[in-house]
């Protein structure tokens, strides 16, 4: 490629009233001495030009929501706590956008049951999709959960489930858009006696309880302030008896407590503070009856719902875990369980 040297002449050629002008630029080859030489012509006009109106511009379009942040639907995930992986089952309702907070539910299993039996069985993921809220599904250890009395293998190997409880609750609140002024927690058999064994522990972080088929099998503890429970029970249970007279646990991990459904809502109770000597019968009929107290600590109440047919499994479903079936009376346990929590915030 030839090199180039680049000299500029300039002429102005004033031609009167036209205006015209132009400029000459004379292009020299080092390697010839053949001069190229090009004329630009530039046209200029007396006319004024009017300038065409600027179009007033758009509104901008308003800013879209972007759900990317989190997940829509339902998966399994992860963590690691306490030097293991630690699981759970997550089901997040598809109208869940970050304009607006919602509630997180718990919903734990029973013993030799996982988290994906609990899914199946409570029909919590309707109560979520219904009700716009969060629902988890966490998995115990090997199948069982540990709340120190009970159960193994989880209580034999010291596993911290109060700790994976709550640090659960913390990392999904980090990354969903979860009002913290309403975390519930339920669960069926060993998962509802999970769930009031954290109740008892965690009360500065749970909003309210409402659980199904089993008993606060803990001493309470010093650090506890009153929040709403509720337990749900069948009369026909033979794993955890109704009443106290036979021994509710026997059944399992080879360990005897002396209580009931009457003792547990008594027990309770007391812890709330509640003023009265006995319960008021707010609804009865001829699936269930509730009993309450509602003249509790902190705007709080404790109530025992007692369904007349039913036996250890409470649900509208059958047990994917054994044969039983679920309660004959097509009480609709969970949508009772909600309509309790849900009146409660922090």
């Amino acid at each position: 490629m030839k090199k180039m040297t680049l000299i500029v002449i300039a002429m102005l050629l004033v031609t009167g009233a036209s205006g015209a002008y132009g400029y000459f630029f004379i292009y020299q080859s080092e390697d010839s001495d053949e001069v190229e030489v090009q004329q630009e012509q530039v046209q200029e006009t007396n006319e004024t030009v009017e300038e065409e109106p600027e179009e007033p511009e758009e509104p901008e379009e308003p800013p879209q929501e972007d759900n990317s942040s989190f997940f829509i639907g339902m998966k399994d995930e992860c963590f690691e706590y306490d030097g293991m992986d630690r699981c759970w089952t997550i089901y997040v309702p598809n109208s869940t956008d970050d304009s607006q907070s919602i509630p997180l539910i718990l919903d734990l299993h029973a013993l030799q049951r996982s988290a994906d039996n609990q899914y199946q069985l409570s029909d919590m993921d309707r109560i979520a999709e219904e009700n716009n809220a969060i629902v988890l599904y966490p998995h115990g250890y090997e199948n069982s959960w540990n709340f120190g009395q009970c159960c193994d293998p989880a209580n034999e190997a010291g596993i911290d489930d109060y700790g994976f409880l709550r640090t659960l609750i913390y990392h999904t609140s980090d990354t969903f858009p979860v009002d913290s002024d309403r975390v519930y927690m339920t669960g069926w058999s060993t998962g509802c006696a999970m769930a009031q064994a954290f109740a008892n522990d965690a009360s500065d972080i749970l909003t309210a309880m409402a659980c199904m088929s089993m008993y606060l099998l803990e001493e309470p503890s010093s650090g506890y302030n009153a929040i709403p429970i509720m337990e749900i029970h069948g009369l026909e249970d033979p794993i955890a008896p109704y009443g106290s007279l036979i021994t509710s646990s026997i059944i399992f991990q080879q360990q005897v407590w002396f209580t009931g459904a009457e003792q547990n809502l008594f027990e309770w109770k007391e812890m709330n503070g509640c003023t009265g000597d006995l319960p008021t019968l707010s609804e009865t009929n001829a699936g269930y009856t509730v009993q309450e107290f509602t003249d509790c600590d902190n705007g709080s109440e404790v109530a025992l719902v007692s369904l007349n047919l039913a036996a250890h499994n409470v649900y509208l479903k059958n047990d994917p875990g054994s044969p039983e079936p679920g309660n004959p009376g097509g009480v609709d346990t969970p949508q009772i369980a909600w309509d309790f929590l849900s009146r409660f915030s922090k």
